[in-house]
């Protein structure tokens, strides 16, 4: 099915007849009025009533097209003609009075027409909270909340084809700005394009808003993760799919929901780079037009004038025989290089040799680098030393409070600390019991602990 086959060739003919400016603004009045949000059927009266308001605007009443015919009493039964005749509305009687509907198609295309005549506004529709929440929500309920997957899918679309529209736009305007004629042009036309409707206005008003959907990445992508990874969530979410009758089987609605998942953790797994790409090519293009409006600033200051009759005067003294080169710069100073530049006055004195003297190592220093070792070593609590530690002190087959534990130097403090932290069933030779209450210890709180030796190491 190609693309015509769904949308009717006829819709486009008043949009590229001589009229079409006029058949435009007939045709976003007839929609903003009546169709946008499909209230009501307006009667036939009312819609001639606003195809004549709009053709009495000076703007448009000198508009006509080639195959227009009559006095302009009967210019807005011609449009309305047309409208039906290409498909944009239709005609339908109910009872004794015309109801005007617009067919599918048309109010499809004219809602994607509208939408494009703000391109560079940032979609914030497409809000990555929602997507984080419809994500979430879909795996904690995946028999109820299946249509979510679909929706945060299309949301996450449209949210990077507003930031890629973003990026395009930035190259057009480019483009266009060095294609300016002068300097006033390029000014005028950077502060209209690019800052008023695209970074000041759109790009920026989107990073500072609270739905920055830098925000949600990571949880975004954590949750996708977690979904397609859970087979149980997917196959659950797969059935009600096709139980809607929205998947052919249970394998097509798992393929499309995994696909789904993906084409969202793909979609905010490169955003950033996107963005990123973006505030650096705009800081490149606003330091290149700084560039250009210094560069066109400073070539102002040099008169024309000046210039020709340096090259007059250049032109003069060849002819005298005074120079022998054209030159509009004359007098040029001898460049610095060895062989201009100023000899020393006197040499360098030379360096005397030093002799190096070596100094002797203080035993009492090694002494004590040897003692820092030894005291850093017998500091260092690990699990082979908790577990000698307690084998001292749970020698009966009975368990010990861990309470009645005495410390004797600091390196025992360390090794009850971390046995009311540690990990204790990784410790060998030693069986524990935790209680459920706390234990305000003379040394370390913690769990109520009791240990034993295991009956092998008896």
């Amino acid at each position: 099915m190609s693309l015509l086959d769904t949308v009717p060739y006829t819709l486009f003919r008043m949009l590229c007849s001589p009229a079409r400016v006029r058949n435009v603004a007939v045709l976003e009045q007839i929609f903003a009025q009546f169709f946008d949000d499909f209230s009501a059927s307006p009667k036939k009266a009312e819609v001639l009533q606003v195809i004549r308001d709009v053709i009495s605007n000076p703007a448009y009443s000198s508009l006509a097209d080639e195959d227009d015919s009559g006095t302009s009493d009967t210019a807005e039964y011609l449009i309305f003609n047309k409208l039906r005749d290409d498909g944009w509305i239709m005609e339908v009687k109910n009872r004794r009075m015309v109801e005007i509907h617009m067919p599918r198609e048309a109010h499809a295309l004219l809602s994607v027409l509208v939408g494009l005549s703000e391109e560079l506004k940032i979609d914030i529709s497409a809000e990555a909270s929602l997507i984080d929440s419809g994500v979430l929500a879909a795996y904690d309920a995946p028999a109820d909340k299946v249509m979510n997957i679909a929706s945060a899918r299309r949301q996450a679309i449209q949210l990077r084809r507003s930031i890629d529209g973003v990026l395009t736009s930035l190259y057009r305007i480019e483009e266009d700005l060095m294609q300016s004629e002068n300097l006033t042009d390029l000014l005028q036309r950077f502060m209209e394009s690019f800052v008023d409707k695209l970074l000041l206005e759109n790009y920026r008003a989107l990073k500072a808003s609270s739905y920055n959907p830098m925000r949600f990445q990571r949880s975004i992508i954590d949750n996708t993760e977690r979904f397609i990874n859970d087979d149980g969530q997917v196959a659950r979410a797969a059935a009600a799919l096709a139980d809607q009758g929205l998947a052919q089987d249970i394998s097509s609605a798992t393929t499309q929901i995994l696909g789904d998942l993906v084409r969202i953790r793909d979609v905010f797994a490169n955003l950033g780079e996107k963005l990123d790409l973006i505030d650096r090519f705009s800081h490149r293009l606003e330091r290149r037009i700084a560039t250009t409006v210094r560069y066109q600033e400073t070539a102002r200051d040099v008169r024309e004038e000046v210039l020709r009759e340096t090259i007059r005067g250049a032109f003069v003294c060849l002819d005298v025989g005074t120079a022998t080169c054209v030159s509009p710069f004359p007098g040029i100073p001898v460049p610095f290089s060895t062989a201009t530049l100023a000899l020393p006055r006197k040499a360098r004195d030379p360096i005397e040799p030093q002799v190096r003297k070596q100094y002797a190592v203080d035993p009492i220093d090694l002494k004590r680098e040897e003692l820092m070792d030894q005291y850093i070593a017998r500091m260092a609590v690990t699990p082979r030393a908790v577990v000698a530690r307690l084998r001292e002190f749970a020698t009966s087959g009975e368990y010990t409070d861990l309470d009645d534990f005495q410390p004797t130097d600091a390196r025992d403090i360390g090794i009850l600390f971390e046995a009311r932290v540690g990990h204790l069933e990784s410790l060998p030779g030693l069986e524990f019991k935790r209680m459920n209450r706390m234990s305000s210890g003379k040394y370390v709180s913690g769990p109520k602990i009791f240990v034993r030796l295991k009956e092998d190491e008896r």
